[in-house]
């Protein structure tokens, strides 16, 4: 598989050390979850790898390195979702969506508003494009964000805890969307979650992190539910994996 994003003996500081060497692949068509209890350094990780806190190591997307590009010409290759995000009043939900073409907008030139319709209808929010994007629900707010950060288009897309104001039809919708924009337009995505179950479901890939170190990987397709408890147990000691063959979902239990 072609490699989308390296990041290799990379760290990240605040005053002390919070990502500890950490080194890890994206590849085309890949969706990678990341999961680990509060405080790990998941978030902390993604900020790093945008350039957006200190540290040291490298960041390559398609062999050319990430920290030596213009700040637009970032914005072209990876875009991410974090977790709380600061929006003007008085802009409206397809306005905000919009906004996500700005890296590669040229002076004068017209957001393509088709396309901000195609995508606010694949996460069934065509309804919100007029509204006041300040008045939304959180899960609608989520939902736009989603739709912002897909309308920029990038090769890698970094995404903090997408699911996490969602309902429950509206998670399973935005997981299946993410899922079809990675696998038919070659693109990549890391994913922080707290609900290991999601990652196993929707993610080709699921990174364990545990106090700034990546500690192991699991490939959900390929490793039984035996080798995947096993794994899991190194963050979460007292669940158990379980998986449903005749419906191919996973569960857990807890003892």
């Amino acid at each position: 598989m072609k490699e989308l994003l390296l990041v290799k003996d990379f760290s990240v500081y605040y005053d002390s050390l919070i990502v500890d060497n950490v080194s890890l692949t994206l590849h085309e068509n890949e969706l990678v979850g990341l999961i680990g209890h509060n405080g790990c350094g998941k978030s902390t990780m993604l900020k790093g790898i945008m350039g957006s806190l200190k540290h040291s190591g490298t960041v390559t997307v398609e062999n050319r390195d990430f920290m030596t590009m213009q700040m637009k010409q970032r914005a072209q290759n990876i875009a991410m979702l974090t977790q709380r995000i600061e929006v003007v009043e008085g802009i409206s939900a397809g306005e905000l969506i919009g906004l996500g073409s700005y890296p590669y907008l040229q002076l004068n030139q017209k957001i393509n508003i088709k396309k901000v319709q195609q995508i606010a209808k694949s996460l069934q929010i065509e309804s919100l494009l007029n509204k006041d994007y300040s008045i939304l629900s959180e899960g609608q707010k989520q939902l736009v964000q989603i739709a912002r950060i897909i309308m920029q288009d990038t090769l890698v897309l970094l995404l903090d805890e997408p699911d996490s104001a969602l309902d429950f039809d509206n998670r399973c919708m935005m997981f299946k969307t993410l899922q079809q924009l990675i696998k038919f337009k070659c693109k990549s995505a890391l994913i922080v979650l707290h609900n290991p179950l999601y990652a196993l479901m929707y993610c080709d890939r699921v990174l364990l992190m545990d106090k700034g170190k990546i500690i192991s990987e699991i490939k959900p397709q390929l490793e039984s539910c035996e080798e995947i408890t096993k794994k899991i147990q190194l963050i979460y000691s007292n669940v158990i994996i379980k998986r449903d063959d005749e419906y191919q979902q996973y569960y857990y239990l807890t003892r």
